[in-house]
């Protein structure tokens, strides 16, 4: 492949020998990814053109880089990028490496994302596998969509997500859930975190406000409040019962603003896999309806809950007036598939509507319909058997792979997508905990300190272990690197 309409030009004012100042602006283009490894550089006449200056000199310019391996020469073909390139050069000495190259300073309120290239295995979250997707199902169903549907599809779409979809999604919930919403009260988004953003607007507004929400809890979130909103974030602690309501009804009575949201896990509570118990259900729908506190419940992992114990019952079924409810039919999927979804009371969608509108107006008509197709024909429900049969096998291959490596000193408590593990004995210690943590990472494994999950950054001798993404064999070999 050759690199057609690449755009080359000498910096004005330039220093040194011109062949040299040539070899430099291709050396960057090719450093800078605008040049591929093993790509054909356009020929030395056209080079010649678009620097501006004579076949002689990019042909000495050419030399000087096939010296220093970053190109090589093929007779009677040309010369091309190199298939393995020499070290890039190091930064300017004392140049922090954020600002390198930057005509202006970084922000810093905004965490970068932790790189996964040194990870074998991510083990942070339950993602999906996508080995396990119906990519025949769901191309056809995409083919069906194109040839039928093809100009409303790729036209205008509906901020709340295609109808086809949101009335399948009503059945689904209904029959699933014993969720009652009619279409008109269902937004399709992209994500879980889109949704969380979207009620922050609604309801929170520019002027913010106390929202109440768990800890151990979810980072993401947490960032996701605070920058959608000034919201003021107030810990719900949790232990193996859920979120405890005293420090609700507290926050509600003696706090220094009203509560204007509580974020709540109640099915598989993030990151401890805790489920909400009955009394405190009650007690904190009671709460919320004294206060008038709307509740935000996020429940992505109860596809994943109904082969451990009794059918969970979604807070929204009992008080459907108090909750915005969110799903997200991706995770029974694949990571690329976005699918979320939110149900809320009638006279809130049209505000969220309008967020939705303002945040991201577009959703994907083609996608939704197609899942629509999926959901119709009996293809999800028939998804959702082979995933959780998938689950359940990985879930006790790798229980029964830490019983027996750790022996005591780990306590694991499985829900859904993931484990929640706590330190016993020795590793009961945070910091020790924190080492093994970080031995994990050293050999290979994606972990979180325990601090990660803590609203108030306290030390942790706990971590969250996602499992679905990952076979039992590699699940095994995980908990070898472990131990």
């Amino acid at each position: 492949m050759r690199a057609i309409e690449l755009s080359l030009t000498l910096p004005p004012g330039g220093r040194g020998p011109l062949y040299l100042q040539a070899a430099q602006v291709i050396q960057e283009a090719i450093e800078t990814g605008r040049i591929r490894p093993g790509m054909a550089l356009p020929g030395v006449r056209e080079l010649a053109e678009r620097l501006g200056v004579t076949v002689n000199t990019v042909l000495a310019a050419l030399r000087e880089l096939q010296a220093q391996a970053w190109v090589e020469s093929r007779e009677r073909v040309g010369f091309f990028v190199a298939a393995r390139l020499p070290s890039s050069r190091a930064l300017p000495p004392g140049k922090p490496r954020e600002e390198a190259g930057m005509g202006f300073t970084l922000p810093d309120h905004l965490p970068p994302i932790s790189s996964m290239a040194a990870a074998g295995l991510d083990l942070t979250e339950g993602h999906p596998d996508a080995r396990l997707a119906p990519a025949q199902a769901l191309g056809r169903a995409y083919q069906r969509a194109l040839k039928l549907r093809a100009p409303e599809l790729l036209g205008t779409p509906d901020p709340k997500g295609h109808a086809r979809l949101r009335e399948a999604l009503a059945s689904f919930l209904l029959t699933q859930r014993a969720l009652r919403a009619s279409p008109d009260q269902i937004l399709v988004l992209g994500s879980v975190v889109l949704a969380v953003n979207l009620v922050a607007q609604a309801l929170l507004g520019p002027e913010g406000g106390a929202v109440a929400v768990e800890s151990p809890g979810n980072p993401v979130l947490w960032q996701a409040l605070r920058q959608s909103s000034r919201a003021q974030l107030h810990p719900l602690p949790v232990d193996a019962d859920g979120a405890r309501p005293e420090a609700l009804e507290a926050l509600a009575q003696a706090g220094p603003l009203p509560v204007r949201l509580a974020v709540l896990t109640p099915q598989c509570q993030m990151p401890t896999t805790a489920r909400l118990g009955a009394e405190r259900r009650a007690t904190i729908l009671d709460l919320a309806r004294r206060h008038r506190i709307p509740i935000l419940e996020l429940d992505a992992e109860y596809d994943f809950l109904l082969d451990q114990g009794p059918t969970p019952r979604p807070l929204a079924v009992d008080a459907p007036e108090q909750v915005v409810y969110v799903g997200d039919l991706g995770r029974l999927l694949a990571p690329g598939v976005r699918a979320a979804y939110l149900m809320a009371p009638a006279p809130l969608l049209p505000l969220l509507a309008s967020a939705r509108r303002h945040l991201d107006w577009q959703g994907d008509p083609l996608q939704e319909w197609a899942l629509s197709e999926l959901l119709l024909d009996g293809e999800i429900p028939r998804q959702l058997l082979r995933v959780r049969k998938a689950v359940k096998e990985r879930r006790e291959a790798l229980e029964d792979a830490l019983h027996h490596a750790f022996r005591g000193r780990l306590a694991s408590r499985a829900g859904g997508t993931a484990l929640w593990l706590e330190g016993v004995g020795d590793l009961a210690e945070p910091g020790r905990f924190a080492a093994w943590v970080g031995a994990c990472q050293s050999r290979g494994l994606k972990l979180r300190q325990g601090t990660y999950y803590d609203l108030g950054q306290q030390p942790l001798a706990a971590t969250r272990l996602g499992f679905t993404a990952h076979t039992p064999e590699e699940l095994q070999q995980a908990v070898a690197r472990m131990s």
